[in-house]
């Protein structure tokens, strides 16, 4: 029994150690990977895989209202969307003509936030069952990522078979669509300093 403890104590103090030891050097990486959002993009249709990472600049949220609020119906189109520069964190409300209507910040929480869902996660494009019978339905995209100058369409379909789906891979895309929703709601509270 108390050669176990032994063991046992021995591990915990070697486990521990070395933790506080590496602590700097994955703080240095950590910060490093946190100025770099890259997530891996899916190729376009009859493209080959790719595993290389695509840099992501901006994220779009559309279909704000110019009032600060999210519209309730995705039928309601809205000329405005918010524009989030991922290195920066600066909002910007953007009508149809591309002007900048409102500046505004994410707090360095919600930043970080947003680099930790993105940084090193991958988007998945929805299988397609051949044979299937589809009816005409289009669901719009509830964000965009710019990955390396390729806009990139998160949860927009084009049927009701989900054809042209595509989203972050496994539960980050709900992680995701809760963030997006987080910033829709609160977006005209948040404030530069």
């Amino acid at each position: 029994m108390t050669k176990r403890l032994a063991v046992l104590a021995g591990t915990v103090c070697l486990i521990v150690g070395f933790q506080n030891c590496s602590q700097s050097a994955l703080q240095t990486s950590e910060m490093a990977s946190m100025n770099d959002v890259s997530v891996i993009v899916p190729p376009a249709a009859g493209g080959q895989s790719s595993t290389e990472a695509s840099k992501v600049t901006y994220v779009e949220i559309p279909n704000i209202s110019d009032d600060g609020s999210a519209l309730a119906k995705a039928s309601e189109v809205s000329p405005y969307r918010l524009v989030i520069a991922t290195e920066s964190g600066k909002i910007h409300l953007v009508d149809d003509g591309n002007n900048v209507l409102q500046e505004r910040c994410l707090g360095s929480a919600n930043l970080a936030e947003l680099k930790t869902i993105l940084s090193g996660s991958s988007v998945c494009a929805a299988p397609v069952k051949s044979g299937d019978i589809c009816a005409m339905k289009y669901t719009p995209a509830y964000a965009s990522l710019y990955a390396d100058e390729k806009r990139v369409n998160l949860g927009e379909e084009k049927d009701s078979c989900g054809r042209g789906r595509q989203d972050l891979c496994g539960g980050l895309a709900d992680v995701f669509q809760a963030y997006v929703a987080h910033v829709r709601a609160n977006w005209a509270d948040m404030s530069c300093e």
